[in-house]
């Protein structure tokens, strides 16, 4: 038996902690019905009962919140160039792409010889 209301209290705790944090965290123009500071006193003295009441109705989860826009349309050719290209032709470009760079910073891919 205590080990259930060892649990009951832990969760109580926990939901506290958290209804806390989001009620410091929650901007004032999302907070519903009281100000914040009248939210947190609700949540120190009533426990459970204040930390539900906050999490259910007092604060505006909807807005503030921004939409989340439609994906971006895939470009026809990247920046680099790739995309267009057909898988061959991708694994051709890369390879010139880094014979080049190897020539650009003097490194011929090959261990240095003591």
């Amino acid at each position: 038996m205590a080990r259930i209301e060892l649990v009951v209290a832990l969760v109580v705790l926990v939901l506290e902690i958290y209804s806390i944090v989001t009620c410091i965290l929650t901007p004032d123009a999302q907070v519903k019905g009281v100000p914040k500071l009248v939210w947190l006193l609700l949540i120190v003295l009533i426990p459970l009962l204040g930390s539900v009441l906050w999490l259910g109705v007092g604060r505006d989860r909807d807005r503030g919140v921004p939409q989340r826009a439609a994906a971006p349309a895939k470009p026809a050719v990247g920046p680099s160039g790739y995309s267009a290209m057909t898988s061959e032709e991708r694994i051709r470009r890369m390879e010139e792409d880094l014979r080049r760079l190897e020539r650009e910073s003097g490194e011929d891919g090959v261990a240095p010889r003591d």
